[in-house]
C-alpha cells in the first residue's frame, strides 16, 4: 500500500482510511510525504523545511498502525517537482496493489494541483486506487458512524464495498448497501443488476448490513436523498472510454462535491465504463 501526502491538513483523515483498509488485508507499504517545488525553486532549505513541517503534521496523527506480522507502513518525505510522477515511481518500488490519497474538495487549498495528480494517476492507474474527497473542515481521524456504499456493479463496486466494509469495521460504524434500479430500464437489465448486487450483499453477509434496493425514474435524484443521511459515502469510479482520467462523469461528479459528508471513491485497475 502507498499514501501519498501532499496536504499535513489531510494527513490524519487519509491515514485513518489507510489504517482501516490495512488492516482488514495486514498490508504492508508506505506512506509517502510529498514536498512539490517548482524546477526554479532555489532553496533546498525552505524544501527541507517544509519537509519537516510535513512529518510534523503526519507525527500529530499519532499514527500507528502495526500489521499482524509486527510490520508497519514505512514514512519518508520526498521533494518533487512533479507529485504525480513520484507517486507512480513509489508505487513501482514498493510493488504497491494499492494507492490511498485525496481528492481536494472545492474550497481546499491547491485544489487544481491536486486534481491534475488524481487526473493523471486515474488515466492510467500504477495500482488500484482509494480517493478520499474529505468532509468540508475535516482534519482529524475518520470516525464515521454511518457508512453507504452505493453498489452499480463491476470491479470497482467489489473494490467499493471492501473499502466501505474496512472502514465501517475500524469505526464500528452502520453500514448500509444500496442499489437503485432505473424504472425506465427494462425488466430483464434490473434483473440483472438485482443478481450482480444480491451477490455482493451475500460476500459481506457477515457484516449484517442494512440492505436497500430502490426503484425510480431518476436515480441520481434518490441517490443524493440517500446519501446526505450517512457520514461517509464509498463508490466506484465510473469512466468514459474516451476520458480515463475522469472518475464520475458530470451528473455523478456534481453529486459527490456537493455532498457535505466525506466521499470515498474507488478505481480498480479494470474501470467501469458507461
Amino acid at each position: 500500500m502507498l499514501v501519498p501526502v501532499i496536504r499535513g491538513q489531510a494527513a490524519a483523515p487519509i491515514l485513518s482510511l489507510a489504517d482501516a483498509i490495512a488492516r482488514s488485508g495486514s498490508a504492508r507499504g508506505l506512506v509517502l510525504g510529498l514536498v512539490e517545488i517548482s524546477t526554479s525553486d532555489s532553496p533546498l532549505i525552505a524544501a527541507a523545511e517544509r519537509s519537516r513541517a510535513l512529518l510534523r503534521w503526519i507525527a500529530a496523527t499519532a499514527y500507528g498502525y502495526t500489521a499482524t506480522d509486527g510490520s508497519r507502513l514505512r514514512i519518508q518525505t520526498r521533494i518533487t517537482s512533479d507529485a504525480g510522477r513520484s507517486i507512480r515511481e513509489a508505487a513501482l518500488e514498493t510493488q504497491s496493489d494499492v494507492v490511498v490519497l485525496e481528492w481536494p474538495a472545492a474550497t481546499a487549498p491547491r485544489r487544481h494541483r491536486l486534481e491534475a495528480i488524481v487526473r493523471n494517476l486515474a488515466s492510467d492507474p500504477p495500482a488500484r486506487l482509494v480517493i478520499a474527497r474529505l468532509e468540508p473542515g475535516q482534519t482529524g481521524r475518520l470516525a464515521p458512524r454511518s457508512v453507504l456504499a452505493p453498489l452499480r456493479g463491476g470491479a470497482n463496486a467489489r473494490m467499493a464495498l471492501s473499502v466501505a466494509v474496512a472502514l465501517a469495521k475500524e469505526a464500528h460504524a452502520t453500514l448500509t448497501l444500496l442499489h437503485v434500479y432505473d424504472s425506465h430500464h427494462h425488466p430483464e437489465r434490473r434483473e440483472r443488476e438485482a443478481a450482480e448486487f444480491h451477490d455482493l450483499v451475500q460476500e459481506v453477509r457477515s457484516m449484517d448490513p442494512v440492505v436497500l434496493e430502490l426503484v425510480a425514474p431518476d436515480p441520481v435524484a434518490i441517490l443524493f436523498g440517500e446519501c446526505v443521511k450517512y457520514d461517509a459515502v464509498v463508490l466506484g469510479a465510473h469512466s468514459h472510454e474516451s476520458r480515463p482520467g475522469i472518475l464520475v462523469g458530470p451528473t455523478l461528479e456534481s453529486l459527490v462535491r456537493s455532498l457535505p459528508k466525506t466521499v470515498v471513491l474507488t478505481r480498480s485497475l479494470t474501470p467501469s465504463l458507461h
